[in-house]
């Protein structure tokens, strides 16, 4: 099954079949514009289709509507889950991809990777600034994409299809979610998945509250933590304490919050989704939390008192 690509990219070869096909920068038309493609591996390299856009487009012809009822379609024969996936900083379009295709892969489920220019070069602190900047502009795009499936998938398969939607967001990419939240134009759209894992979330620690108790329509929210994650520690240095290396503060009832600093294999380890796999427990969160089910309950995951943290082992 091919990854579905939406990204507000810009365009850089039209022409292309391959990772060319789109650049490092926002698309000319600005970050609130979409384009669709897929990609499938070929390799250790991708194949990449764009989705056409038609030059008079009216509702029955919009290529998003076609696009994902083919999903839905897919998701009916196969049997699979949904997740989509926000990544985070400072990854290439060919990164995304690879980082979408461990999850589509590891755990079994149909993935949508919206993938934004984190990307755009300079020495790492005016870059570091100018991605956030970025993501705080792709919230349009986000919303969009929640939109898109919500009216093509989930409203449109209600009664056909079983499948479970859910969001992983990664780092950086949680500052989009984090600022599409506070915005006026949200409106609770987060209702449409069963589960948003807030990975290693790259946003104030402090000020979490202020924003996640709207995302009370959604069903289950878990917020992973490693206080030894070098990505983030490094992030401290020009930041607050992170929401992803930070136990430490209040927390909400709403969220589930899991600690995996003590868990084998972790140490260090930013993504652990893919990078730490090899632990049964972490694997199993995953697996769990990517197709709808409650992931914070099973062996190897035990509720700390003291914090209120799922200690996963």
């Amino acid at each position: 099954m091919a990854i579905l690509v939406i990204t507000n990219r810009d365009v850089r070869n039209p022409s292309a079949r391959d990772v060319s096909l789109f650049g490092e920068g926002v698309n000319v038309k600005g970050p609130s514009e979409l384009r669709l493609a897929w990609a499938e591996p070929s390799g250790n390299d991708w194949k990449l289709e764009l989705v056409p856009e038609p030059v008079d487009m009216n509702p029955a012809t919009v290529p998003s509507r076609g696009v994902f009822l083919s999903c839905v379609d897919s998701l009916q024969h196969t049997g699979r889950n949904c997740a989509l996936y926000v990544h985070g900083y400072n990854r290439t379009f060919r990164e995304t991809l690879d980082q979408a295709r461990i999850i589509h892969d590891e755990y079994r489920v149909a993935t949508a990777v919206f993938s934004w220019p984190s990307n755009p070069g300079g020495i790492i602190f005016t870059e570091y600034a100018a991605a956030r900047a970025i993501a705080r502009h792709s919230i349009v795009a986000f919303d969009r994409v929640v939109g898109l499936l919500d009216r093509y998938m989930r409203t449109t398969s209600a009664d056909e299809c079983r499948a479970s939607f859910n969001c992983l967001t990664h780092s950086l990419g949680n500052l989009i979610l984090e600022s599409f939240v506070r915005a006026p134009l949200f409106g609770g759209q987060t209702r449409l998945f069963d589960n948003i894992i807030v990975h290693q979330a790259d946003v104030d620690r402090a000020e979490h509250g202020e924003w996640m108790r709207k995302m009370r329509f959604a069903r289950r929210i878990f917020v992973t933590v490693n206080e030894r994650d070098a990505v983030l520690n490094a992030s401290d240095i020009v930041n607050p304490d992170r929401l992803g290396n930070t136990v430490a503060g209040p927390r909400l009832e709403h969220p589930s919050y899991m600690d995996f600093t003590q868990a084998k294999g972790v140490g260090k380890i930013h993504q652990l989704f893919g990078e730490a796999i090899d632990n049964p427990n972490v694997r199993q969160f995953f697996q769990s939390a990517l197709n709808g089910q409650q992931a914070h309950t099973g062996g190897g995951i035990v509720l700390d008192p003291a914090t209120g943290f799922y200690a996963v082992r």
